[in-house]
């Protein structure tokens, strides 16, 4: 495929900006940051690429990342966090990504200054500044440069330049850590995360379903969330028996499926549950 006049103008802009300069790259193994990565690593003088390891990602993404970091050949360095150690992330306000990024890239800002890098690059897109996201005030405070942002390119843009440069990652769904399953002002902790994290694997492995959440409303009822077409896949009498048994194991009380479907950011467009004011 070809790119568009417009998109190839901003991909020069981008490519332009990284050269000659030496940029570790904010690396979650999504399109996004892939992306980046992979352009880092083609145009910039010099890349590295940090992958922050916690509780909050599924352990598969992170092998994906150190695969993706082999294949190109690009210097890659994973971090050990544990956001739960700080309480303010743990009372989940409605800043959470605030907290949890500013966390996370005064970390990266250390690493950057030691080993003499010059810029920090975070995949923030241009879609995201169309939803609350409060971890973009944190970029901002901290000088992280969103390059997508600067350059108005959008998620689909990014797709689109991933399928110019043959990447894998193209056709990858969206992943936000497990945390943002938990509706704001009700604690995290490492059971909630880990009941988030076990059913959202079942469903996916068991259904070979690509985009899902598991949403945990006051530490006891699970909102499935799925794409349109996999509601009716696994809404039979069989299926409806394996996920009630499998969810009562990992601690459920009630489990429901959204018939919204998934959508990114749902618990910052929905009204509470009642018992959640």
């Amino acid at each position: 495929m070809d790119l568009s006049k417009n998109l190839r103008t901003k991909l020069e802009n981008l490519t332009s900006f990284l050269r000659n300069k030496k940029v570790v790259v904010a690396f979650s193994g999504g399109v996004d940051s892939s992306l980046l990565a992979f352009l880092s690593n083609k145009y910039a003088k010099k890349a590295l690429l940090i992958t922050e390891k916690s509780i909050l990602y599924p352990d598969e993404e992170i092998q994906l990342t150190s695969e993706f970091a082999k294949k190109y050949d690009i210097k890659h360095l994973i971090i050990e966090r544990n956001p739960l150690k700080d309480e303010k992330f743990r009372v989940n306000p409605k800043n959470r990504c605030y907290i949890c990024k500013t966390g996370l890239y005064e970390e990266i800002i250390k690493i950057k200054e030691e080993e003499n890098f010059d810029i920090i690059l975070d995949g923030s897109n241009l879609d995201d500044l169309s939803d609350y996201r409060p971890g973009i005030q944190a970029l901002r405070e901290l000088n992280i440069a969103t390059p997508y942002i600067n350059f108005k390119i959008n998620k689909q843009e990014i797709r689109e330049i991933s399928k110019f440069f043959n990447l894998d990652v193209q056709s990858k769904p969206s992943m936000a850590c497990f945390s943002s399953r938990i509706p704001y002002d009700q604690d995290i902790n490492e059971e909630k995360l880990d009941m988030i994290r076990e059913a959202e694997s079942f469903l996916s492995n068991t259904y070979n379903l690509k985009q899902l959440r598991v949403r945990l409303h006051l530490g006891k009822l699970a909102r499935i969330e799925l794409m349109p077409e996999d509601i009716m896949k696994i809404m039979t009498n069989e299926n409806i028996v394996k996920i009630k048994d499998k969810f009562k194991k990992l601690g459920f009380c009630y489990i429901t499926v959204d018939l919204e479907g998934f959508r990114s950011g749902s618990l910052n467009e929905v009204l509470p549950l009642i018992g959640e004011e």
